[in-house]
């Protein structure tokens, strides 16, 4: 690893206005000059832009501007009705935020590189479906560099097999009835058990509970993991690759956390197979390269779900900026 070479600055909050609200962004741009790729995170269900603090100004740090999305009816961005969040609410919405946040961002920085998409969790599954789609209604504006996908949901879904963990996790001698609440994350032990290790501090688990939860969830977005985000070989053709020392650029990185209780390393490495066969058959066809650098993976020992913020979440951090910055990137 690298070190950094600007200092870490402040995290800022910003505003994007969007025709239904405004959405909460927080961003952390380098002390200095620089023209590094931005970078853009976005969080999983029950979280906020919140859960990225400790990335942020450790990306900026390395001379990336950093922000991170608070969806609609997430964090302290425009609180969403009870019937739009639940019935109303789809996945093309989201898709709306990011493309909001990431004009927002070329808008402040206009001769940087193209950006790189971080996506946690379900979040790394609205961020595929944005590149699976991107350009189907004529050429988009925005060109995305790179896509880092840590734990996430991946192409097929994955909200079967997904789901299944959540409730062994939650109650793993089943729910004393049928109607029994799902996906609880009211007090510290369920929050522990479903994001981080037995080790980590209480006031980890105590400031994920006062900063980042948001406390409901949409049904129409919440079972979009029942069926596929998009096909891997879309959402390549959709990445401009990075402009790092790789030759030819990376795309995509994904990340999988070795002791994760509901986006196992499996399901990690079945969706970095699916990217790698797309590549394969690309490559095949003359459209693509066979090198394994386009596609890339690796595993976070120590750490639960909650990568952001959990005990390794620094080396975590390390992995993304040496994937960015074309370094070797430690399996």
């Amino acid at each position: 690893m690298a070190e950094s070479s600007f200092a870490a600055p402040a995290i800022e909050q910003h505003s994007v206005s969007t025709p239904s609200g405004d959405l909460e962004l927080l961003g952390c741009s380098p002390s200095g000059d620089s023209l590094k790729s931005p970078i853009l995170c976005l969080h999983g269900a029950f979280c906020s832009a919140e859960d990225y603090r400790n990335f942020l100004p450790f990306f900026a740090s390395y001379g990336h501007p950093a922000y991170s999305l608070s969806l609609r009816g997430h964090g302290k961005s425009w609180a969403t009705s009870w019937m739009t969040r639940t019935l109303l609410t789809t996945l093309d919405d989201y898709v709306a935020d990011i493309i909001a946040a990431a004009t927002f961002i070329v808008r402040r920085h206009p001769e940087a590189p193209p950006m790189v998409l971080v996506g946690h969790s379900f979040g790394g599954g609205h961020m595929q479906y944005l590149l699976a789609y991107q350009g189907q209604n004529g050429p988009s504006l925005i060109k995305f560099g790179g896509l880092v996908l840590l734990a996430s949901a991946p192409l097929s879904g994955g909200g079967k097999e997904i789901t299944a963990n959540w409730e062994k996790v939650e109650a793993p001698n089943g729910y004393k009835y049928p109607w029994s609440p799902r996906s609880q994350l009211d007090t510290p032990d369920q929050v522990r058990a479903a994001f981080f290790q037995p080790e980590t501090g209480d006031e980890v688990i105590e400031k994920w509970l006062k900063d980042c939860r948001t406390v409901k969830e949409g049904i129409r977005t919440g079972i979009s993991v029942f069926w596929p985000f998009g096909e891997a070989r879309y959402v390549l053709k959709n990445l401009v690759g990075l402009q790092g020392d790789s030759t030819p650029s990376r795309k995509v990185l994904l990340v999988a956390a070795s002791e994760d209780r509901l986006v196992k390393p499996a399901v990690v490495e079945e969706n970095a197979k699916a990217y790698e066969v797309a590549l394969a058959e690309a490559s095949e066809s003359g459209q693509g390269s066979d090198t394994n650098e386009v596609v890339m993976s690796c595993s976070i020992p120590g750490s639960a779900h909650h990568l952001m913020m959990d005990l390794a979440w620094k080396e975590c951090a390390e992995r993304i900026v040496d994937w960015v910055e074309g370094r070797v990137v430690r399996g």
